[in-house]
């Protein structure tokens, strides 16, 4: 399926028609991905807001998934196989580098009469933060259902410092953990010299990879590919 026809479950169902074209043409933020997290719809309102054209994703994975948000994606991704609807609040990176703070509808993505995909319309949460009647899932509780440990989310952070210097927010957002934990567990990573704390003022911190923590997060990933 390539930016054809599709089918939305939770009440609605589009097919391949007049609809669908203006669906496509919207700029309303439209995208949808099958189970291996590949972009299978991909609308002009995407296009406008996370500035990828549609040839650039269409069949790709996921262009603002990363090692941490994976774990947001797989946990809708399991909802949407029961035939449930979630909504919730998120943060994305365009491919401007811009941080958009959204909330994601998604619901289940038909073929004929088989579940397929995930079907999300996208909304900036500031236009809709105030409706009271849209309840809203945060993306942090999402990933707290993962159970993950300690040891989990601090290769989280260090595969996220492996792109360069960051600010805690840039780590919360890269390695999907909320920004506290982040600076929580990062005090334990430079006692431990696998980051160092290189600027420090009243407004932010930067940090990098030492390359004791380099040589770590290679070793895991060495690891992980065996396993």
């Amino acid at each position: 399926m390539k930016n054809g026809g599709f089918k939305q479950g939770c009440g609605l169902m589009y097919e391949e028609n007049t609809l669908v074209h203006n669906i496509l043409k919207s700029n309303n933020p439209v995208f949808a991905f099958d189970f291996d997290s590949k972009i299978v719809f991909w609308n002009n309102g995407s296009e406008l807001l996370f500035n990828y054209e549609k040839d650039e994703v269409i069949g790709k994975e996921i262009p603002f998934m990363t090692s941490g948000s994976k774990y947001e994606f797989d946990f809708v991704i399991s909802r949407i196989k029961e035939g449930k609807c979630i909504n919730f609040k998120t943060q994305k990176r365009s491919k401007n580098n811009e941080i958009l703070d959204l909330v994601f509808f998604a619901s289940p993505l038909y073929n004929d009469s088989e579940v397929s995909g995930v079907l999300v319309n996208v909304h900036d949460f500031a236009s809709i933060k105030n409706l009271a009647y849209i309840p809203l899932e945060n993306t942090y509780c999402l990933l707290k259902d993962q159970k993950r440990t300690f040891i989990q989310i601090r290769k989280l952070i260090l595969a996220s410092l492996v792109g360069g210097k960051k600010t805690i927010n840039q780590i919360s957002l890269d390695a999907g953990v909320n920004w506290r934990t982040v600076e929580k567990h990062l005090t334990f990573l430079i006692g431990k010299k696998y980051v160092a704390e290189i600027f420090s003022s009243e407004y932010v911190r930067i940090f990098e990879l030492t390359s004791f923590g380099t040589n770590f997060i290679k070793k895991v990933e060495v690891e992980e590919l065996v396993e």
